[in-house]
């Protein structure tokens, strides 16, 4: 979804259908759908997952649109704690070049710290939230 709303001339909310013309077929088993066991316990870790993998993809779709060269493909992923808190955080790497202007260094592109999270998505997670207090 975030590189279909890259290629719009304006602003289209969440919300307004915007996957609907759009059919994706993922090869199963492979590297985005893999084979796992119904047992959570004989599966394995994840770690970074979800970010690693969202970078990678949007990085490949980019170029194989023809919008811009990759960028690092990574997220720079850095995350800290102990047994009472944790900090998970992005650290800006560089984008792709494109046709007309070089790329940027040290800067947040693509998957880190975009604006993509839907509203209702915060809004069950705060209603969680009130009522666990």
């Amino acid at each position: 979804m975030y590189v279909l709303r890259l290629l719009l001339s304006e602003d289209v909310p969440l919300n307004e259908g915007i996957l609907q013309a759009i059919d994706l077929r993922i090869l199963y088993p492979s590297m985005l759908s893999p084979s796992f066991s119904d047992n959570p316990f004989e599966c394995p870790a994840v770690v970074g997952g979800n970010v690693e993998t969202s970078q990678r993809l949007t990085d490949t779709l980019l170029k194989a649109l023809g919008i811009v060269a990759c960028s690092q493909g990574t997220m720079n992923n850095l995350l800290f704690g102990n047994a009472h808190f944790g900090y998970y955080e992005t650290i800006g790497g560089g984008s792709g070049a494109g046709e007309g202007f070089d790329g940027c260094d040290a800067i947040h592109q693509h998957m880190t710290n975009t604006r993509i999270t839907n509203l209702e998505v915060l809004e069950a997670s705060i209603s969680c939230l009130s009522q666990s207090l």
